[in-house]
């Protein structure tokens, strides 16, 4: 399985608080995922890198294991993590209400398992149609689900930045999951919301189906840079 990744700060934030972890264990699992962090001051850099240490060190003890669960590895990493995220925030006031979304997926053979907590999101490319996997976990999708307002409102409520799911944030967090049986030649696509609220599905969809599948996340950037992002972008695209 080919993976890539890239993450950027973009013009208008002075750091990133987007983390990503991607990668092939030593049994074959593979792995991508895509951070998102939230707070004052450094919260979001200080939650969203402690999910990602803490994913990391969860997949990479079980790493020789054949019989290791990668459900149950992410599980256990995301719940450990929003434990002492939690504590973390209680403990030090200028980390208070840090948190961080988290969506990506882990591949055995043809399984891929999707996790989501928040509004990063996962796509699955398949013969030239991207279709979103995750349901955002925010304000503006649960009025739109209510039929309060309307798609094309979403992308310019004056909400749409508020999420109603993050890790860390309290001391438990519910993780979204499902499964996508790949078929030869799909790609994953886990973003943050710095590319999906300024890069349009169309151009997504062109730009994810890319021949040149190295150079993929660094244009998905430009073309959200390009279209004025005010926010840090990251993608990870993976190929099966």
């Amino acid at each position: 399985m080919r993976i890539v990744g890239k993450s950027d700060k973009g013009y208008k934030r002075p750091d990133n608080q987007d983390r990503y972890l991607a990668g092939t264990l030593a049994n074959g699992v593979c792995f991508g995922f895509v951070r998102d962090g939230m707070g004052g001051a450094n919260g979001g850099s200080v939650a969203s890198e402690y999910l990602c240490k803490t994913i990391e060190e969860h997949l990479f003890a079980g790493n020789n294991n054949t019989a290791m669960n990668p459900e149950e590895t992410i599980l256990g990493a995301i719940d450990d993590a929003c434990k002492e995220i939690y504590i973390m925030a209680k403990k030090d006031e200028k980390l208070k209400g840090m948190g961080t979304t988290i969506s990506g997926v882990t591949v055995k053979d043809d399984i891929c398992t999707v996790y989501n907590v928040g509004d990063s999101r996962v796509y699955v490319f398949r013969r030239g149609v991207l279709t979103l996997i995750t349901e955002d976990h925010s304000i503006v999708q649960q009025l739109y689900r209510q039929g309060a307002i309307t798609e094309e409102e979403m992308a310019v409520h004056p909400q749409k930045n508020l999420i109603t799911r993050a890790v860390g944030v309290h001391d438990e967090v519910d993780i979204d999951i499902s499964e996508v049986v790949l078929q030869k030649g799909d790609r994953v696509l886990c973003t943050s919301d710095g590319l999906t609220n300024f890069v349009s599905l169309n151009e997504l969809e062109i730009l994810v189906g890319d021949n040149n599948f190295y150079d993929i996340p660094s244009k998905l950037i430009e073309k959200a840079l390009g279209n004025n992002a005010s926010d840090n972008i990251t993608a990870v695209v993976m190929e099966y």
